[in-house]
């Protein structure tokens, strides 16, 4: 969270300069198997805001598509508590609701997500007459991963965290992305513990997504899900898509998308799906973390 600070520190100066693109997301929308996907993953840089306008007007496409096919649309939000779900759930339902409401609700702490930046994700849901569910873990709930291990693992995610296929190359995998996103400076004592934190934010997203899934009504057609989480959550090797696929969806029901910048390049194989985007004006993360003492 610390370095995801670091990121948003220019928030204000990107919405600023970026403010005209927020309202014309390019014309292509959706590709059909995006739209066809039972179990939908939208990625993102946190702190680039054409990535949210952009993926909001896929939300509203999404959702009137879905609406005229008679198909229920859930979005779960990485942002949000899953915790918070009754209270998320009582404040749509308010006559009045809107994002800042609704978002807070759920648990999504605004000044560390530098709220507005995902403000048209929000909006779209709500215009869409979608369902939301918050789908991560409280800031609590993961220092005590880190600090205690597994005892400190909810009960309801040890099945998918203890699901076969996950292999020591792929735990080696999670721990070097730890290091590298850490710029080198976080203590290899901390590499499994930061590990376990991670797989255990990933296993709760794809609990809460198979979750909204069971909770619709019976209808023609199964809903589709859609995950609205950093690229790194979406990933379809390590991320989300992993714990979907351990609980038993078949892999051609779920596609991955991440929104990524030019300099995103190496990180495309990951995905399903890559939109590109500008860069967004930010500060070297790693310059704190540089500094001695």
């Amino acid at each position: 969270m610390k370095r995801l600070r670091q990121r948003l520190a220019l928030c204000s100066a990107s919405l600023a300069l970026l403010a005209g693109c927020q309202t014309t997301p390019p014309a292509g929308g959706p590709t059909p198997e995006a739209a066809r996907a039972s179990f939908l993953l939208l990625g993102e840089q946190h702190d680039n805001p054409l990535h949210h306008a952009q993926r909001a007007a896929w939300l509203r496409q999404l959702a009137a598509a879905n609406h005229a096919a008679g198909r229920e649309t859930w979005v779960v939000f990485e942002q949000m508590d899953r915790a918070n779900d009754a209270a998320l759930q009582q404040s749509v339902r308010q006559q009045h609701a809107n994002a800042t409401m609704v978002a807070e609700a759920g648990g999504l702490e605004l000044k560390a997500w530098a709220w507005p930046l995902h403000q048209p994700l929000f909006d779209a849901a709500l215009a869409g007459d979608v369902h939301l569910a918050g789908g991560n873990l409280s800031r609590d709930a993961v220092r005590r991963v880190v600090r205690e291990g597994r005892a400190a693992v909810p009960a309801d995610l040890l099945p998918l965290l203890d699901a076969p296929g996950w292999l020591p190359a792929d735990q080696q995998a999670v721990e070097a992305d730890i290091e590298a996103s850490h710029c080198g400076a976080l203590p290899p004592s901390l590499f499994g513990p930061m590990a376990l934190a991670q797989r255990v934010r990933d296993a709760a997203m794809a609990q809460a997504m198979l979750t909204a899934a069971a909770a619709s009504e019976p209808a023609g057609q199964a809903p589709q899900v859609v995950l609205i989480a950093g690229n790194g959550h979406v990933r379809s090797d390590l991320g989300v898509p992993f714990y979907l696929r351990a609980a038993g969806v078949q892999a051609a029901q779920i596609v991955s998308v991440a929104w990524l910048e030019p300099d995103g390049s190496g990180d495309a194989g990951r995905y399903q799906q890559v939109q590109r985007t500008a860069t967004a004006p930010r500060p070297d993360p790693c310059e704190d973390m540089k500094k001695p003492g």
